[in-house]
């Protein structure tokens, strides 16, 4: 078994008490903690607190998402100009390898349109090079039959001539897709400077960049409408949670409404019974927005004069006061929960007497119906005990050794008696611890 199994199960088998727990009474946190408690609703408490807890992360969740979209709306616009700017070109990947092919020839196209007629003429004009290589041929074609050799290079001009032949005939076509357009060469400049211009805007260094620009900024744009959605998602999910807590507030705080009067009724009572006669006990409630514990504040007041209003315990209570508004607590705490295991490691702290004798008849009769076990050093209070243990420690050497043993019969006579008089047991201190057993609880 876990320990944290162990450890909710050892709540509920088991409460205890230290002297710490009556400083935490001043706690207004602590007090609305002993009144949710006794209303029996500590479990709805902590399932509020969980989703009220969520509710709050949602709500900064949505908050977060809003500022980022307030972000993005507001770098929208620039976006969309980018895009649309890159849009409105059309970008093919390797159109600025061409275009500045192309640029080339329309800045050269008188110059490249002379070259090439200058090729055509010097081939197939009228003094070109075909006119000689046919004057050549009829020159040398008669001897050529009789003469391998002769044959042979005539071959060989005849393979000149017809490379020749197609050098210009290519040449005439391609000087007749040479025009000088100044329009189109200007166009293809403009074209090839705007390019430049987005690349060195953007940073890139060629076309397929400034492309992949393009689709993030597509992307980013896409994303800021999803963010809308998201959010609008999102306030749907916050208001559901938000009506859930504040319904789940209006219960617990009905449930405290109900439970703080008779409450603080039932600690006059043991009050008055622990010899504060003249005591006022109240709980002051208010309500306000959801928190963490619902929508009350509580604050514990009291008087333990007729003539003095009730004030804030931490202001009027002394410390023999606040143990015993502590222990009427518990006493109505471990009744509303069924508690079968109480724990009182002193509680007895700034009380004597006859009060001491009071609370130790209140412990016994808790004792009825539960195991009570109280760790005090007042006879008043051990008297009224069933079982009796006594703990003591031993230095042995650099060690220190604590021990616990059960006492009984005049063991536990002689222990009250210690308790008494001190280490020495006087006639009188052992007859008093006497009357103390056999008093009445």
């Amino acid at each position: 078994m876990r320990l944290e199994q162990l450890r909710e199960l050892g709540e509920r088998l088991v409460h205890v008490h230290s002297q710490h727990h009556t400083l935490l009474l001043n706690d207004p946190s602590f007090q609305l903690g002993l009144v949710d408690h006794v209303a029996g609703q500590r479990k709805a408490v902590a399932e509020y607190t969980g989703q009220f807890h969520e509710w709050r992360a949602l709500v900064q969740r949505l908050a977060d998402l809003k500022e980022e979209e307030g972000r993005a709306r507001s770098e929208k616009d620039f976006l969309q100009f980018q895009l649309d700017e890159l849009d409105g070109m059309t970008l093919v990947a390797d159109e600025q390898e061409a275009i500045s092919a192309e640029l080339t020839r329309a800045e050269h196209a008188e110059e490249l349109i002379q070259a090439y007629e200058a090729l055509e003429q010097g081939i197939s004009g009228d003094r070109g090079a075909m006119i000689g290589l046919a004057t050549l041929r009829q020159a040398t074609v008669r001897a050529a039959r009789v003469d391998p050799e002769l044959h042979a290079l005539m071959e060989r001009l005849e393979t000149v001539r017809i490379e020749l032949k197609d050098i210009g005939e290519e040449a005439e076509r391609a000087m007749a897709h040479i025009s000088i357009d100044p329009a189109r060469a200007a166009e293809l400049r403009d074209r090839y400077d705007s390019l430049i211009r987005l690349q060195q805007k953007h940073r890139v260094d060629s076309v397929p960049a400034l492309i992949d620009i393009r689709e993030e900024l597509r992307t980013a744009l896409a994303g800021i409408g999803s963010l809308s959605e998201r959010i609008a998602g999102l306030e749907v999910d916050e208001e559901r949670l938000r009506n859930i807590v504040s319904t789940k507030a209006k219960a617990i705080s009905k449930g405290r409404i109900a439970a703080v009067k008779p409450l603080a009724n039932k600690v006059e009572g043991i009050l008055h019974e622990l010899g504060m006669p003249n005591t006022v006990f109240q709980f002051e409630h208010r309500t306000g927005d959801p928190g963490s514990k619902g929508m009350d504040s509580i604050r514990a007041v009291f008087s333990a004069n007729m003539e003095r209003a009730p004030a804030a315990l931490d202001k009027v209570a002394s410390g023999g006061e606040l143990s015993r508004v502590m222990l009427a607590l518990i006493s109505l705490a471990a009744d509303s929960q069924g508690l079968p295991t109480v724990i009182f490691d002193e509680i007895d702290t700034g009380v004597s007497g006859e009060v001491a004798d009071r609370v130790g008849s209140l412990m016994a009769r808790m004792g009825t119906d539960r195991q009570v076990l109280a760790i005090t050093h007042l006879p008043q209070i051990a008297s009224k005990a069933d079982t009796h243990m006594v703990v003591s420690k031993e230095l042995a050497g650099t060690s220190a050794h604590t021990s616990i043993r059960a006492v009984q019969a005049e063991e536990r006579v002689e222990a009250l008696a210690q308790m008494l008089s001190g280490r020495k047991l006087t006639k009188a201190a052992l007859e008093n611890a006497r009357v103390l057993l056999k008093g009445d609880r």
